[in-house]
């Protein structure tokens, strides 16, 4: 990794040791981090232009509303589809934070909160997979919603896949990230913006192999491209008009565009 100054574009992914970023300076330096919680992160990068995060921001308000973003993310990655989980509405979010402040560890509170909720993800039809990341959308709704963060920081969501998605001329990843073809199939994609995204995965795996997994560090690097590419006037939104939710945050994917300026 290369000595930086301020971080200015900043991508961030959940990793299994916690929030896993990687962030260019205004140079094309770049670092990576891992930090873990999303508050710290968002002190950290207090000076960013803007901070990409794989994680819902924007929330229903209904038990039976979905979002649209996550309907056209669906939609557009074809196969991929299953790629986008469903979000849980705000309030089974808040029912989660409550839960975790009163949680000695995260294991307990997760073992605890999917037993009182399994018959509730069954009614609604979420996966698995959406009820586990459920902490963590509590975790940044917190930050989003508390006023703890900088009012001139602007932190928005990606996905990883809508990503890579836009970068490859808007057609899906053929490949699953989990596998050696869809790691090439996206270095390749992610060559075309940075040429050195084998040069970064090589030494993140070096420092975070026990931390991150290599799709977390590909993520993350997809979403720091994106941030740096697309700011502050190249970045299209999923829906194009994206509503908000009752606290006034977009329920929004945003990608690079760039003809959308």
């Amino acid at each position: 990794m290369t000595g930086m100054g301020e971080a200015k574009f900043v991508g961030v992914d959940w990793a299994k040791g916690g929030w896993f970023s990687i962030a260019y300076d205004s140079d094309g330096n770049w670092e990576a981090r891992q930090i873990r919680q999303f508050c710290d992160v968002v002190e950290y990068y207090g000076k960013a232009e803007l901070i990409l995060v794989d994680i819902p921001i924007g929330l229903a308000k209904g038990e039976y509303e979905w979002r649209k973003c996550d309907l056209e993310a669906r939609k557009c990655l074809g196969r991929r589809w299953q790629s986008v989980f469903l979000t849980p509405p705000r309030h089974i979010v808040e029912d989660a934070w409550k839960a975790k402040a009163a949680a000695a560890t995260h294991a307990q509170f997760l073992n605890a909160y999917m037993h009182v909720n399994k018959h509730r993800k069954e009614r609604m039809g979420f996966s698995i997979q959406s009820w586990n990341i459920t902490p963590m959308i509590a975790e940044v709704d917190e930050v989003m919603t508390s006023g703890s963060r900088r009012s001139t920081l602007e932190i928005r969501e990606i996905h990883p896949e809508i990503c890579f998605w836009a970068l490859n001329k808007k057609k899906a990843m053929a490949f699953s990230k989990k596998n050696g073809d869809g790691q090439r199939e996206r270095i390749d994609v992610l060559r075309t913006f940075e040429p050195r995204a084998q040069e970064i995965l090589a030494a993140v795996q070096k420092e975070y192999r026990a931390k991150a997994a290599d799709d977390d560090i590909l993520d993350a690097l997809a979403a720091a491209v994106t941030a740096r590419l697309g700011y502050p006037d190249r970045l299209a939104t999923l829906p194009d008009d994206p509503p908000t939710d009752a606290r006034g945050l977009p329920m929004e994917m945003v990608f690079y565009n760039p003809r959308h300026a």
